[in-house]
């Protein structure tokens, strides 16, 4: 499984349900849809600032996120952005390799 955050905003329809069942349980809801599709969320918190939450899911892939980014939107709860975590140290092995093996171009 790999981990990936979603930070989002909600739209006015959004932020009218809030209004309107301000008990309502969220991350259960968003645990349903990552659930279905085999992943798992575990930490949901709501922000102060240009974003309204952020949300830290377990899934198999990047798909995977994009399906339930493409769900989410497509309900129009709001506009959600996906990060995905990265492994720095391998990232930079890697780029060692490719520079081994580059030459600049010359002007």
């Amino acid at each position: 499984m790999k981990k990936f955050y979603a930070l989002g905003t909600y739209s006015p329809e959004s932020y009218q349900a809030f209004i309107e069942n301000p008990d309502q349980d969220r991350k259960a809801a968003v645990q349903e849809l990552a659930s279905s599709m085999g992943g798992s969320v575990s930490n949901i918190e709501f922000l102060r600032g240009p974003f309204d939450f952020i949300v830290t899911i377990e899934a198999e892939s990047f798909e995977d996120m994009a399906a339930i980014k493409m769900a989410v939107e497509a309900q129009g709860v709001g506009e959600v952005d996906i990060f995905e975590t990265v492994d720095m140290n391998s990232i930079a092995r890697k780029a060692g390799k490719a520079l081994s093996n580059y030459s600049p171009p010359s002007s």
